[in-house]
């Protein structure tokens, strides 16, 4: 962990108790007894979806024998739910929701593990989402090497008028080949490779099908080629984000695992059928629950 990059100057005195530390998105704060059933927290899943998030806390609680779920009373931001060592929660949609349930729940495992670096170490984080392929078929789980934006550079952020914060994008490489690993027996491809995090769903993503609309055909193609070229697998909205917060309090152990619903090479819109798209959804989960199982169950 790279303790210098860690908010020392906020976070420690919630651990004294100087003050305690609001999860306002949550609905929940240090001093709530709630956070005493999470102590023990090894896992944080994180996915843009609240109904996802009770279905895999759900599955997750099955799998250790009906543990029992943990729910936040607050659900009209973000859905939370907590069992058997695994904190999942959503996120919602961007790199700014996103950003806001990763810098809380970061605060919050902090508290948690009493500011321990080698605790917080290991805990595991992931996201597990959906995206667009570039050059890959609808229904590929990709596992993010690394988080970039559009133009193939790292996270950033304005720094008022005075420059940029920059953050490493990078995921595990260990990490990446563990999830794989995991995977060898499934029924659907699963391949690593860079991904690009949209700051917007139409603009930076080279769409034509949005009401504002800069693009041609063949600038689209020429952005699309482009990226692939420089060994892009996918395209969704918050992984370089994820990846450079968590760099940045130094954590050594996570992952993004998200299935493509199409290849943007052949379109901007999905087509695919409902049943489909639950199989490709269901996929990313597949591969998040192999992982966790492999890592996690009975330890």
């Amino acid at each position: 962990m790279k303790t210098e990059n860690i908010n020392h100057a906020f976070l420690d005195g919630v651990l004294d108790g100087s003050h305690e530390d609001v999860y306002y998105h949550f609905g929940v704060a240090s001093s709530d007894p709630i956070l005493a059933e999470l102590r023990d927290v090894k896992a944080v899943v994180v996915a843009g979806s609240g109904g996802r998030i009770k279905e895999f806390a759900d599955r997750w609680s099955r799998l250790n024998g009906d543990a029992d779920v943990v729910a936040f009373p607050k659900e009209d931001r973000f859905v939370t739910r907590y069992t058997a060592g695994v904190l999942f929660a959503s996120h919602g949609m961007g790199m700014p929701s996103a950003s806001i349930a990763l810098q809380e729940l970061m605060r919050m495992v902090f508290f948690l593990k009493r500011g321990d670096l080698d605790a917080l170490d290991e805990v595991f984080w992931a996201r597990v989402g959906t995206s667009g392929g570039v050059g890959l078929p609808g229904g590929t789980v990709v596992v993010s090497s690394e988080g970039l934006m559009a133009d193939l550079k790292p996270y950033r952020l304005l720094k008022g008028g005075e420059g940029e914060y920059w953050f490493d994008g990078r995921f595990p490489a260990a990490t990446v080949d563990a999830v794989i690993a995991a995977n060898a027996d499934v029924d659907f491809p699963i391949v690593s490779g860079k991904t690009i995090a949209g700051n917007e769903f139409f603009l930076e993503q080279f769409r034509l099908d949005g009401a504002v609309c800069f693009e041609t055909p063949e600038s689209k193609m020429s952005w699309l080629r482009w990226v692939q070229s420089n060994g892009v697998a996918n395209i969704e909205m918050e992984g370089a984000m994820l990846a450079g917060y968590l760099n940045h309090w130094g954590f050594s152990k996570f992952a993004m695992i998200c299935t493509t619903l199409l290849n943007r090479l052949e379109g901007d819109q999905v087509t695919a059928t409902p049943e489909q798209l639950h199989k490709f959804s269901e996929d990313s989960g597949v591969a998040l629950f192999n992982y966790l199982k492999s890592s996690l169950l009975g330890k």
